[in-house]
């Protein structure tokens, strides 16, 4: 497993998509962890169980929170999240 470098994270470039799944750049963290085999790479959500949508809270990123209460990190804006979803 290569180390992720913090400073250097870049969105993903994703294509348009249909349906009701939407690719986003995970940025969630595992606290306390050096390694994090998930930040950086592709996660793929299921519009249905989208509740809300907004601006991260350490201002990096976007939180999507689900229905079930789950909530993911990626690495888009605000905005870009939005346009995505609406595509």
């Amino acid at each position: 497993m290569s180390d992720v470098d913090l400073n250097d994270l870049k969105p993903l470039k994703i294509s348009k998509e249909k349906g009701r799944f939407r690719t986003f750049t995970n940025g969630s963290v595992i606290d306390g962890s050096n390694i994090q085999p998930y930040l950086g790479k592709p996660i793929t959500i299921n519009t249905d169980v989208i509740n809300s949508v907004y601006p991260a809270e350490d201002n990096i990123g976007t939180s999507i929170h689900s229905i079930h209460g789950q909530t993911w990190k990626v690495l888009e804006d605000h905005e870009t999240v939005r346009k995505r979803l609406f595509e």
